[in-house]
């Protein structure tokens, strides 16, 4: 510990080095008689503790308390006053301006020693905590560090597993897209040998015209009948009739395959948390089985009871992972049951108050009750190896619960299937 001294009278300071001197945790003893070379003495040397006189000549002891403690550097060092003033306004004015204590005049050796040891505890103790504070700091530094990597993970890993889910849907989306772009492909082959049709006709139909400027109104009568004829015998009118309905069905497919597509862009784009919209619940729930379709059709019906006038303020990315995530785990588990008829899949909503209840049962095998508690678990699955990650509810919790303040709830009855219940508000903070 580095003690420094400050009194214009050298005795003094020769009284205070003897005393100071005997006492152990002080290694280092500096005087000083001029107030002025304070500052410098300070910080040359790393002074722990100030014992300063008040009544000295062009800087008193006040001012030079003031001064220090305006200086948050010197906040945590222990200032001793030495003073002959025995005044209550002075011991008064000492203590206001920061001094940690005082030191009467003459000194007594008992008095310097007790307050001295005391003002060197509070200098250890101020340390330690310094110590602890920086310590605390670091660890907070390094808790920010290894927070912004968790959650740069666990975003990684809500990615990874909606991958998963969209390898797994692949084969179903693919036949879902190849129907309609087959039947474009069949009617578009239908349109060119009808445009070549067409073609003909119009060529036709300019030689005709041709040749009515070379002939009497009689030949004209001649040529109409030909053009008519003609255009019987090519089936024009027919064509025509026939092109309408295939560009409806054109479009229609290509509608189709347009909304597996953007239904599948929104699916497995990355979202952040706060990218939220006021969102049509129903649109979320068809774009949902448009995706899971090829998945589903073969094992189960989906009903759909959404009300059409439902929006709520969500992040839809995320809401949509967990409907496909329940659609697709229902369909895996009535498939497993091998079953001669279609199971049932129902998805059903209200909106009471601020809030919506969403439901999604099925007719399935049910949860046994030894799992139910474990479900929302990461990486519980009972699924076979390479066939599920385990992570698909625990996202799905994740995104109800934390990500839009809602709750999710499960009941199950082995051979009579599983409820999921799930409560959002309307507005999502």
């Amino acid at each position: 510990m580095k003690v420094l001294v400050v009194d214009d009278s050298h005795l003094n300071l020769a009284v205070a080095k003897r005393y100071l001197e005997e006492i152990p945790d002080i290694a280092n003893i500096y005087l000083c008689d001029d107030p002025r070379q304070v500052l410098t003495i300070l910080d040359e040397y790393s002074i722990d503790i100030l014992i300063s006189d008040i009544m000295m000549p062009v800087i008193n002891g006040f001012e030079l308390l003031e001064k220090l403690r305006a200086d948050e550097k010197y906040d945590d060092m222990p200032i001793i006053m030495l003073t002959y003033l025995d005044d209550l306004e002075s011991y008064k004015k000492c203590f206001e301006l920061g001094a940690f204590d005082y030191i009467n005049k003459p000194i007594n050796e008992i008095e310097f020693t007790a307050r001295l040891k005391v003002a060197i505890q509070a200098k250890y103790s101020s340390n330690n905590l310094k110590s602890l504070l920086e310590v605390t700091r670091k660890q907070n530094e390094d808790l920010k560090v290894m927070n912004a990597e968790l959650t740069e993970a666990k975003f990684s890993l809500v990615q990874s597993e909606k991958m998963a889910a969209i390898g797994q849907l692949a084969a179903g989306i693919a036949h879902e897209i190849n129907n309609p772009m087959a039947f474009v492909s069949s009617n578009f082959e239908i349109l060119k040998n009808y445009f070549h049709r067409f073609s003909s006709y119009i060529d036709f139909l300019n030689d005709q015209l041709q040749a009515t400027e070379q002939h009497t109104d009689t030949d004209c009568d001649s040529i109409r009948k030909r053009i008519l004829n003609q255009r019987q015998t090519m089936k024009v009118d027919q064509l025509l009739e026939e092109s309408a309905e295939i560009f409806r069905d054109l479009e229609s497919g290509i509608n189709r395959v347009t909304d597996i597509v953007q239904s599948l862009r929104v699916f497995a784009r990355s979202s952040k948390d706060s990218e939220k919209a006021h969102t049509s619940l129903l649109d979320l729930v068809k774009q949902t089985v448009l995706i899971t379709q090829n998945e589903v059709k073969y094992v189960a019906n989906i009903m759909i009871d959404v009300p059409s006038d439902l929006i709520i303020y969500c992040n839809p990315v995320q809401l949509g992972q967990v409907f496909v995530n329940m659609v697709v785990n229902a369909s895996q588990a009535i498939r497993d049951q091998k079953r001669n008829d279609l199971g049932t899949i129902t998805i059903t909503a209200s909106k009471v108050d601020q809030e919506v209840f969403i439901r999604i049962k099925d007719d399935g095998p049910g949860i046994p009750s030894e799992h139910l508690l474990r479900i929302f678990e990461p990486f519980f699955t009972t699924k076979e190896i390479g066939k599920g990650t385990g992570l698909g509810l625990s996202i799905s919790y994740d995104i109800i619960v934390n990500k839009h303040h809602g709750t999710i709830d499960v009941e199950s009855e082995v051979n009579k299937g599983t409820t999921f219940f799930i409560k959002l508000p309307i507005i999502t903070p």
